[in-house]
């Protein structure tokens, strides 16, 4: 028997985390260099996985001269055709009708409303006349993304019909949404829940919120402490939504929630997938579990524990200072802070950037600690307003 691994992100260490399940392994990859590459019985790199049916043809093709037991994706953009093909070999996993639940944003939302959840208005374009009737009926600002995007890349805040006009100036409105703008404060809950039913839930909140990289706004994520009220409802509103869409047997997942200032909680949406960005490092800081790994193993079929500290051991955030349209002149050469626990530099000095097309364009990312919610904050404004003196730009 034979693992298929579908490989994107040098994240991602199946080798290594997949050793003790006595299978080979066998990976379709568009990372150049994928983690203990030679550990696996067979590699195929691609340019893209994104190509057309391409992987799928491929994949078939192996499934001739190997016996796949399980197909393990990592990526969003991966999940659907990983079911596709589960189905077609008849093999166990997440099926169709749960990956096009996670993946396209209107069904998911359609399924909350059938479990009595309040959801933002919401609608899928398949016409000019959608806009404008949605527009008529639900005032500015809304907010315009791809049905089944990631990383908040291609969302757009709309505050007039202009601005939705001008986006799709040249494009059609096949594959997009709209739905109304809801103000609030962003959450996160992520985790790991494998094929025993254990299950793992980590509330998180966001720095600021998802789109400010599009303003250059400093982007982050944070751990919080779990016995507040507001936490507790998080996890709850969390489980209340895996429970309203189709099940699958063992489940990583990312679930962006509102707050808003009178206190309801809204789904922004839901991925079945373990967080990206700096949020599994995070985690791992604070609990001591690595969720990415608890994951595919639990795809694989491994019946390992969740192993995961008592209590958190501190709480943690990651600062993205992200790329503009602008020179850049300085970077900070210290270390300013002994809680700042990991700076790293990716920007060019002298090189002159583009606005940022998702959060991950950045010059600049860090990891801090603190020791409470309290604490955390106040090294974030410290760190923020340290980073904000140090780095340069020219328009």
């Amino acid at each position: 028997m034979a693992i298929l691994c579908f490989g994107r992100s040098i994240k991602i260490n199946f080798a290594d985390w997949l050793q003790e399940c006595g299978e080979d392994l066998w990976l379709i990859s568009a990372a150049p260099q994928f983690p203990f590459q030679h550990h696996y019985r067979y590699v195929r790199q691609l340019d893209s996985l994104d190509a057309g049916e391409n992987v799928l043809a491929i994949a078939t093709e192996l499934a001739r001269s190997a016996t796949f037991s399980r197909v393990l994706p990592h990526s969003e953009f991966d999940l659907i055709r990983a079911a596709q093909l589960r189905e077609y070999l008849d093999i166990p996993g997440q099926s169709v009708a749960s990956a096009c639940a996670y993946r396209d944003k209107v069904l998911m939302k359609d399924y909350l409303q059938h479990a009595g959840m309040e959801v933002a208005p919401y609608k899928r374009l398949t016409s000019w006349s959608d806009v404008l009737s949605f527009c008529e009926q639900y005032d500015f600002p809304n907010v315009i993304k791809p049905i089944d995007g990631c990383s908040s890349k291609d969302v757009m805040v709309a505050r007039n019909l202009s601005d939705i006009v001008d986006f799709f100036r040249d494009k059609t409105v096949d594959g997009w949404m709209i739905e109304k703008f809801i103000a609030g404060n962003m959450y996160h809950v992520n985790g790991v829940i494998n094929e025993n039913g254990e299950a793992f839930f980590a509330p998180c909140a966001y720095i600021n919120n998802a789109l400010d990289y599009q303003h250059a706004g400093i982007f982050g994520s944070r751990t919080i402490e779990p016995d507040t009220l507001l936490a507790k409802r998080l996890v709850t509103f969390t489980r209340r939504t895996i429970e309203a869409l189709p099940p699958t047997p063992a489940l990583g997942f990312h679930a962006e929630i509102f707050h808003t200032a009178d206190d309801r909680l809204l789904l922004c949406e839901i991925a079945a997938r373990t967080a990206g960005s700096l949020t599994g490092e995070l985690i791992e800081h604070t609990w001591g579990i690595n969720i990415h790994k608890a994951w595919i193993q639990s795809c694989a079929g491994m019946a390992n524990a969740l192993n995961i500290r008592a209590s958190p051991r501190e709480y943690a955030a990651s600062i993205r200072v992200p790329v503009r349209t602008a020179r850049l002149l300085t970077l900070p050469n210290v270390i300013p802070f002994d809680w700042v626990y990991t700076l790293c530099l990716s920007g060019r000095v002298g090189q002159t950037y583009e606005q940022a097309t998702t959060y991950t364009d950045d010059v600049v990312s860090a990891m801090i600690t603190g020791s409470s919610d309290a604490e955390l904050n106040e090294h974030i404004r410290q760190f923020t307003d340290w980073l904000n003196d140090t780095i340069r730009w020219q328009a």
